[in-house]
């Protein structure tokens, strides 16, 4: 994910586009099946391996760099609601000290 997740993802080049109005090809383009499937299911898989998040660690990194990346990802999806389910569980394998780093993903989201 961390190699496809980037603004403007689907390369639009103008803000206000909304998932609708997008072709479905070229969100296939642009987010791959597998990194879909990577975006909808990685909070799972984390959960699943038991692995907590560190500083300096992978997810830490991926959360600092493409929070935001993630949920436009997800948005062109159509899966929005699925990314806050994952944010609302993926607290409980966060350290309290880097859930600023999520909240602060998120407010910005907020405010586009």
């Amino acid at each position: 994910m961390s190699q496809t997740l980037k603004k403007d993802v689907c390369e639009l080049y103008s803000p206000g586009y909304q998932a609708t109005q997008i072709e479905s090809s070229r969100v296939q383009k642009y987010l791959p099946l597998e990194v879909q499937y990577a975006c909808l299911y990685w909070v799972q898989h984390l959960q699943i391996s038991g692995s907590q998040v560190h500083d300096s660690d992978n997810v830490h990194q991926f959360l600092q760099e493409h929070l935001l990346h993630w949920f436009e990802a997800l948005g062109w999806m159509g899966k929005t609601l699925e990314g806050i389910k994952a944010i609302l569980s993926l607290e409980a394998h966060v350290p309290v000290s880097h859930l600023s780093i999520i909240y602060r993903g998120i407010f910005n989201l907020l405010l586009g």
